[in-house]
């Protein structure tokens, strides 16, 4: 019996209920016809994920231990983090999974209808309006900043532990906006409890088509830079034929209708994307950050 003759397990650096650990579940639930072994998902959260990425990073490349990676979260930990050891240059891309974009929403109760009456409400106001999210420093925090950039306005950003506390804030009315992932906040909008003026993402979200993109809603073309993009990857150091039976099975993975359609039941946004096409997308990224992320640390441009 050749490779994998016991399960493998899959690392996730983040805590059981997250957006993260909701696709990989997902993945073990439909993979094991494919690569003939479960896989067993194994959350080792803290630090911003970066104890989850080290010990991916660390684990033995004999293929019996994968991981999910988010983008940009994990490419925000080299360039700003003090004393990481975190490299994306520490692991083989195998598939990109996910892409979820960031959105601005306001409670269903606020006077402001359209993005265009919440900017110029936030123009004309002496003291910024207060927009939750997660961080400090994550890619939620990184896609306001460069909205308000190229939209010209200034909010105040408040900083909570992950999108649901944000969410939480807005439906509390202890912030006039929030800035979750579009995943999160989708079934408050559903029910009614929160309104959402805008994607920041080029297309309409699958599972909020009233929402309007930052394009149609601003005229204004800002980039999806905070979008979290989800995929699974290995340590470097594979032998050439474990990788190969990793890649073929979720080759079949990405195109099996009863994975779709349970991720489509329970709203995932799945984005596929090859190992080649998450590699140069997580390289795109990379140069994109290099570009914004100085507005996280106050930078003066030069």
């Amino acid at each position: 019996m050749g490779y994998p003759k016991k399960p493998v397990t899959l690392i996730v650096a983040y805590a059981p209920g997250g957006a993260v650990d909701n696709i990989a579940r997902t993945v073990a639930q439909y993979i094991e016809p494919y690569l003939g072994q479960r896989v067993v998902v194994q959350n080792k959260p803290g630090a911003g994920g970066e104890i989850g990425y080290r010990s991916l990073a660390l684990a033995a490349s004999d293929g019996y231990t994968i991981g999910i990676i988010t983008s940009p979260p994990i490419l925000m930990l080299e360039k700003l983090r003090q004393g990481s050891d975190i490299n994306v240059a520490d692991f083989v891309p195998l598939v990109g999974l996910q892409k979820d974009p960031v959105v601005l929403a306001v409670n269903a109760n606020s006077p402001y209808q359209s993005l265009d009456e919440l900017l110029a409400a936030a123009k004309a106001s002496q003291n910024p309006l207060n927009v939750a999210g997660d961080g400090p420093n994550s890619n939620n925090q990184l896609q306001l900043v460069v909205a308000e950039k190229l939209l010209g306005v200034e909010f105040n950003f408040v900083p909570f532990n992950g999108s649901a506390p944000s969410i939480t804030a807005l439906l509390g009315n202890q912030v006039e906006v929030a800035v979750p992932s579009a995943s999160s906040v989708t079934r408050f909008v559903r029910r009614g409890d929160i309104r959402v003026l805008a994607v920041f993402a080029p297309d309409r979200y699958a599972y909020l088509p009233d929402a309007p993109t930052i394009l149609e809603a601003s005229g204004i073309a800002v980039p999806d830079i905070g979008a979290a993009v989800r995929g699974v990857v290995m340590p470097k150091g594979m032998l050439p034929q474990r990788r190969q039976v990793l890649a073929d099975a979720f080759a079949k993975l990405v195109i099996d209708e009863a994975f779709i359609a349970h991720a489509d039941q329970v709203q995932l946004p799945l984005y596929f994307m090859d190992a080649d096409e998450f590699r140069q997308y997580l390289a795109d990224t990379d140069v994109l950050l290099d570009e914004y992320v100085r507005l996280l640390i106050d930078e003066p441009e030069t």
